[in-house]
């Protein structure tokens, strides 16, 4: 074994056993300040981060940018789950690992339950485990619909979901940027109030997961000043989902009747039909009709989240 191998091994580790976070430690302190005048990075919230024990860091996602960000800005160390492919390339295969990514196993049958396995693990180790409950970056600028995993993950581990608010992070690397982009700031960095597993003690397990969620989403749009969307921000699912979420869609549905309520249950009634595991959303139009008879119909319009069924191939 060569010396340069050597010395590479004790810093980053090998493919089979990297050593997560190596680099991290020994950078954040040296890179802070360079990262606060380059992109003129405010941090706000501090007081709001625990300073032991685990937590889940659930940012909006709009730049790769988000992620070192995280890892040099946050107070204690920080590591975010990443795909295997990363893996898979000599340019990140040592660095991301050793920077805080956390690969996940290129055999697991299913990375999903695999890398909430990891996640679960880093937590009851005492860590701080960055999640993008989005699942990837936006390419529209809004804040999409949180995927649950997040949420299901601090219920199984009573890990705290400690919301972030990123701005300006679309400014220094939007997406197609390789590199990031100096003095294209301001950039701030906002720790929300601690959602605590505790404070979520009534309903099922599904109902209680999408409280924590719908806070955690509310929480970053409000540090964001993002628009938010209904929609998921890809089709393809994220890393981390947990539960049984595998809805991936938001559609539209309608119908009339002669009150609202019935318009909006055949509404539904029509959506169940068609897909497996549909959700209502919310009602997206009311209004009536008067027809030539004279006859009033009330016309409603819902949202419905689904995920197709084996045999369906479009939605009609």
């Amino acid at each position: 074994m060569s010396k340069l191998t050597d010395l590479r091994i004790r810093l980053v580790g090998t493919d089979a056993s990297p050593r997560v976070g190596s680099l991290a430690r020994p950078a954040r302190p040296v890179l802070r300040p360079v990262l606060r005048t380059m992109f003129d990075v405010d941090v706000r919230g501090i007081e709001n981060l625990p300073t032991t024990g685990p937590a889940i860091l659930s940012p909006n996602h709009r730049s790769f940018f988000d992620s070192p960000l995280l890892m040099i800005m946050t107070p204690r160390p920080v590591v975010f789950l990443g795909k295997a492919e990363y893996m898979d390339s000599r340019k990140t295969k040592y660095l991301f690992p050793a920077c805080g990514m956390v690969p996940i196993k290129r055999d697991a049958r299913r990375a999903s339950m695999a890398a909430l396995d990891t996640a679960a693990d880093l937590l009851n180790d005492g860590r701080l485990v960055g999640i993008y409950p989005e699942g990837t970056r936006s390419r529209d600028g809004l804040l999409h619909r949180g995927h649950s995993g997040v949420a299901h993950l601090a219920l199984m581990t009573d890990a705290p979901i400690i919301p972030v608010g990123l701005t300006g992070t679309e400014r220094v690397q939007p997406i197609g940027s390789a590199i990031p982009r100096p003095f294209q700031g301001p950039v701030t960095v906002t720790f929300g109030r601690p959602l605590n597993p505790t404070d979520y003690r009534f309903g099922g397990n599904r109902k209680r997961r999408q409280q924590m969620l719908d806070d955690a989403m509310a929480s970053i749009a409000a540090m964001s000043s993002q628009t938010r969307s209904p929609d998921f921000s890809s089709s393809e699912p994220p890393l981390i989902r947990g539960g049984s979420e595998t809805v991936y869609k938001v559609t539209r549905h309608g119908s009339s009747g002669p009150t609202w309520k019935h318009a909006a249950a055949t509404a539904v009634g029509a959506a169940m039909s068609q897909f497996d595991d549909g959700r209502v959303g919310e009602v997206a139009d009311l209004s009536l009709r008067i027809l030539p008879s004279g006859e009033i119909r009330f016309v409603t319009e819902v949202t419905v989240s689904t995920r197709f069924l084996p045999e369906t191939s479009s939605i009609h």
